[in-house]
């Protein structure tokens, strides 16, 4: 173990407060299921938005950046980066209508939104996809995150340190609910800014940063501009030119060209949502969601990636351990050291797997399981990029100091596990249980379900972690499998034509294409840059998705009756939405803001230059780019915009202090 005594102690005094969160706050999270689920909507902006970065960071999230950095470069981050578009449309736009609406989760929205026998059923639907499917995902890949912390700092096996990182999430997040999430995420995000600036400053001085960098990747023979840029470079000749279209190139141009508004979080996805729904009213929504976004995608990622590029020096890429023998994996040791294949004559050879140098004793992840059927030399093990973040924070952070940042870790993974175990909850209890089984009882009776539903999901989010390997491709594979719901999922605020079907098929097509792409097919893919050597990237199953999911979704929306209008009064009249709904527009006197579709749009411009500005600027200065000050300029003209925009769609919306209710 790597920890010092001063290092437990940091530790045993933030889950001590956790704990004692859990107890102060029981009594207020029992009061009914608003107040389990909501923190009875009375949160202020800045801790509505500080909320949503500390839940965004999660434990996981400084590993899967180092993998992507150290295997990639610093252009992957456009991956996350790109989704500032969709940011940017919820503060300006859907968080207004989600506040006016005042809805508890995504799925009530749906049955509000169109009505009738066939959006009930979605409801239900939506109810079972989060509550069982979707949050159980993201339980898994940070759960996995922990095991990986653990592995490295405890020498832990995976079982153990999840039963333990499970034990001390529930032991706070029953008694207090969406309140203890909230208190504790304002905690969580001071340590984190600390722990991660500190190791940021510490590892960059240490390998004598950018210029070190550069040297050491020419002496392994690595294009240092591929790694270093915001960008990656391009094949040869014009973009129309197929060579132009290398495989980084044109993920790039999946991020920034579909991936922002193919994603289900288009019009701010559960976990915003959730805290949307939580603010005092649709300003204080608007305004916290701005804040996320400056903190999500400005403040913190260029912490983590100084780490990860600082690691290329320290935590080399191991060679990868290949088999001597062509035969059968026929057992792996219960340390993971070693490997036994067995050839076709019977003879047992053992490999074994060692830390290669720098890695401070942390074994290559086993890349096969009993019963595979291997080729000699076929890879075995090799290192695993995402661990080299942790090891970075055992060989340079101080006693003291590296308890603190093991405990940022500690309080990002309780901030990430409480709040998805709260949402699974929340659609089980609210679209399902509440709504088709047992509709009429006390508010205690359903905080109770609650509780033990969350113990239901947390159990189910441990058991997919045992049977994962990688961060990334759980979160690639996520990225893809809702990618398909984006359009639609936008167009429904927008578009009076869209019905519960468009969004039942879009669904349907997307998971469906994504599990076929990813399980069921082989190699002999032939999409170009998408599908190097037959294999089909991750950017090209979302391209695939999304398109199909999107042709399906309108041909079932134009081929369906139309609404009836007079059936969308009522929605209308309460959220007030632009966009086409002439029909239903003309039905009542209710009007939107007015020069709203203005409003927005220049808000969305101003709030991209300021955000993007900030993120490229913040980098631009650490590398030392001789563009940074036209970034940050740009950053400042945004701001600007946003200032001017954003006072003037609020007024349409804010209650006077202290009134909790919806702003319509």
């Amino acid at each position: 173990m790597h920890l010092e005594t001063i290092d437990i102690a940091v530790l045993a005094i933030y889950i001590a407060f956790a704990i004692g969160v859990g107890f102060y706050l029981r009594q207020r999270a029992s009061a009914d299921a608003d107040s389990f689920f909501l923190a009875g909507r009375k949160l202020p902006w800045w801790v509505v938005g500080t909320s949503m970065v500390a839940t965004t960071f999660a434990a996981d999230t400084p590993l899967v950046i180092t993998g992507w950095v150290r295997d990639a470069g610093i252009w992957k981050n456009w991956l996350w980066w790109c989704f500032a578009v969709g940011g940017m449309l919820t503060v300006f736009l859907f968080s207004r209508y989600w506040r006016r609406l005042g809805v508890m989760t995504q799925a009530e929205f749906a049955e509000m939104r169109y009505g009738g026998k066939e959006a009930t059923v979605l409801r239900g639907v939506l109810g079972f996809f989060h509550a069982f499917l979707t949050n159980p995902i993201v339980l898994c890949w940070v759960l996995l995150a922990a095991a990986k912390i653990s592995d490295v700092l405890f020498d832990i096996d995976k079982v153990t340190s999840l039963s333990i990182a499970c034990a001390i999430c529930l032991s706070y997040s029953l008694m207090s609910g969406f309140w203890g999430v909230a208190v504790t995420d304002l905690v969580q995000f001071c340590l984190a800014m600390i722990g991660a600036i500190a190791l940021a400053f510490i590892t960059w001085d240490a390998v004598g940063g950018q210029s070190a960098i550069i040297e050491h990747l020419a002496q392994e023979g690595r294009d240092s501009s591929q790694i270093l840029n915001f960008l990656p470079s391009p094949g040869g000749g014009s973009w129309s030119d197929p060579l132009f279209w290398t495989t980084p190139v044109a993920a790039v141009a999946v991020y920034l060209g579909i991936s922002w508004w193919a994603t289900s979080g288009i019009d701010g996805g559960t976990v915003v949502v959730q805290r949307i729904a939580a603010s005092k009213s649709p300003a204080h929504g608007s305004v916290g969601t701005l804040w996320y976004n400056i903190a999500n995608y400005a403040l913190r990622p260029w912490m983590w990636i100084a780490v990860a590029l600082a690691s290329l020096l320290v935590v080399p890429h191991g060679t990868p351990i290949v088999s001597p023998v062509a035969g059968t994996v026929v057992a792996i040791s219960e340390d993971l050291d070693q490997v036994s294949i067995e050839d076709d004559a019977g003879v047992r050879s053992d490999v074994q797997i060692v830390a290669p140098e720098g890695w401070a004793g942390v074994l290559p992840t086993a890349r096969v399981s009993v019963g595979d059927e291997i080729e000699a030399g076929a890879e075995i093990a090799s290192t695993d990029s995402e661990k080299a973040y942790v090891v970075m924070m055992v060989r340079y952070l101080p006693a003291g100091l590296l308890g603190i940042v093991v405990a940022s870790l500690l309080a990002a993974f309780m901030s990430t596990i409480d709040t998805h175990v709260n949402l699974a909850a929340s659609y089980y209890v609210n679209d399902l249980h509440r709504r088709f089984i047992d509709r009429k009882r006390k508010a205690s009776h359903y905080v109770t379900v609650a509780r033990i539903a969350s113990v239901v999901f947390l159990l189910e989010g441990a058991w997919l972690a045992t049977v994962s390997d990688s961060i990334s491709d759980l979160f690639t594979f996520f990225l893809a499998f809702l990618g398909g719901v984006g359009p639609i999922y936008l167009l429904r605020w927008l578009w009076w034509r869209i019905t519960a079907w468009s969004e039942i098929s879009a669904m349907i097509t997307s998971s469906v294409t994504t599990t076929f792409i990813t399980f069921a097919t082989t190699d002999g893919w032939t999409l170009g840059p998408y599908s190097p050597q037959g294999e089909i990237t991750a950017e090209g199953r979302i391209v695939i998705v999304v398109l199909l999911s999107t042709l399906v979704s309108l041909i079932v929306t134009l081929l369906r009756p139309a609404p009836d209008p007079a059936k969308l009064v009522p929605f209308y009249e309460k959220v007030r939405p632009t966009g086409a709904w002439g029909p239903v527009r003309a039905l009542t006197d209710v009007r939107g803001t007015p020069h709203e579709g203005r409003l927005v749009l220049g808000g969305i411009f101003g709030g991209l230059a300021m955000v993007w500005g900030l993120t490229l600027g913040i980098g631009a200065l650490i590398l030392g780019k001789g563009w940074t000050n036209w970034s940050l300029a740009v950053a400042v003209v945004g701001g600007v915009l946003v200032a001017r925009f954003l006072p003037r769609l609020l007024r349409q919306d804010d209650p006077p202090e202290g009134d909790g209710t919806t702003g319509g």
